[in-house]
């Protein structure tokens, strides 16, 4: 009987718990019932965008996950997109996607000659500003590209740089940059730069000439050998699309001076004057000069038309020297060291084996023969005077 009265409670037992099951099965379907009322309710709100991800209403996007039988759902934030049109203001909030769902959303209308910048099928990145502009067709030709391109209508370098070709003040366009764009404009934009640009230039040394008494007549010795210095030269370069087209100096700095060639001149047996003084000429003039010369003059004689070693033709007044004592070109004014023989002022054009080997200081032209036997060889003074 105890067996028998222990079935029966566990009869009573399992029956009780099959009503208390079915009640919440009822209850289960109950709430599946409202949720997916709700579900249909907001459809129009919420947008699957692929099989893992839910735009909702908000613009956030809930991204789910499945991993054994774990289920993750992350949300990623909306980003706050404004776009402009006209006077026209409008928000919309989107995580991602492109500037075109943007304005699908917001019912805003592109076309042949009304465009967004960014472009439509720029990506969203972030909070993000779209301006929507009546626009013309042009060709812009800038950084090397020319592009078929839709220019914002207005003035022609804001038009350009909302479209992002960033002209600055000092680019050049071939068309005025306050007019206004116009349908099928044509622009060449040139870009403009300028750089600061340094280059080390050398300096040539001089070659300066010094008497010595110690070496013979004409004899050259080098005293000190010639260095080149170098100096700095600071310009302003301007580039035009990426070549030279001018440049300016703006500064010169010596870094290295240069160091004079000194040759020293033989002056051996030839009295030379301690420096620069004063002599006076045939007409009574007082003449400066910077050295006096004195030794053996003689005279010589040529046939008319013929060359001097300078290449221009023997004169009376172009009188022959050693260029190594006297430079060639060098103005002089001869006379006999006792003043009563007056050659005058002659210039330093020719030379000859008797000026080189230091026999004769001064070689002076006639025109004729008769004139340098009247000459013959007497001891002058050349003074030089320039």
């Amino acid at each position: 009987m105890n067996f028998k009265a222990g079935k029966r409670s566990i009869v009573s037992s399992t029956i009780a718990l099959l009503v208390a099951a079915l009640i919440i099965i009822t209850s289960v379907f109950s709430v599946a019932a409202v949720a997916q009322a709700n579900a249909t309710a907001s459809a129009q709100e919420n947008q699957r965008i692929n099989k893992n991800e839910l735009r909702l209403s908000s613009g956030d996007i809930m991204v789910t996950r499945t991993e054994d039988f774990n289920v993750t759902m992350d949300i990623i934030k909306a980003n706050e997109i404004t776009i402009i049109d006209g006077d026209e203001t409008k928000t919309i909030m989107l995580a991602r996607g492109k500037i075109a769902d943007v304005l699908e959303m917001a019912n805003v209308k592109l076309g042949e000659n009304r465009i967004s910048i960014p472009s439509a099928d720029t990506e969203i990145n972030g909070d993000m500003t779209v301006n929507i502009y009546d626009s013309v067709n042009a060709v812009v030709t800038a950084d090397g590209k020319k592009k078929n391109v839709k220019l914002p209508k207005g003035n022609v370098v804001d038009s350009l740089n909302k479209l992002g070709y960033k002209v600055s003040n000092d680019d050049v366009l071939d068309v005025s940059k306050d007019s206004d764009v116009f349908e099928n404009i044509d622009i060449v934009i040139q870009r403009v730069t300028y750089k600061e640009v340094s280059e080390k230039v050398a300096i040539d040394y001089k070659r300066v000439t010094e008497n010595s008494q110690n070496l013979e007549l004409g004899v050259t010795k080098l005293k000190t050998k010639g260095q080149k210095g170098e100096k700095i030269i600071t310009k302003k370069c301007k580039y035009i699309d990426g070549k030279l087209a001018s440049s300016k100096t703006t500064g010169t700095k010596i870094s290295k001076k240069p160091v004079d060639e000194v040759t020293l001149v033989g002056l051996k047996g030839v009295a030379t004057g301690g420096g620069a003084g004063t002599f006076t000429d045939m007409y009574g003039n007082t003449v400066s000069y910077s050295r006096v010369i004195t030794g053996s003059g003689t005279a010589y004689t040529a046939p008319a038309g013929a060359g001097t070693a300078t290449g221009v033709k023997a004169y009376h007044g172009g009188v022959a020297v050693n260029p190594n004592v006297i430079p060639y070109g060098s103005k002089l004014y001869v006379v006999s060291t006792d003043g009563s023989f007056v050659y005058g002022y002659a210039t330093a054009v020719d030379t000859g084996g008797a000026l080189m080997d230091g026999s004769a200081v001064v070689d002076c032209f006639y025109n004729t023969y008769e004139e340098c036997v009247n000459f013959g060889r007497r001891n002058m003074n050349v003074y030089i005077i320039g």
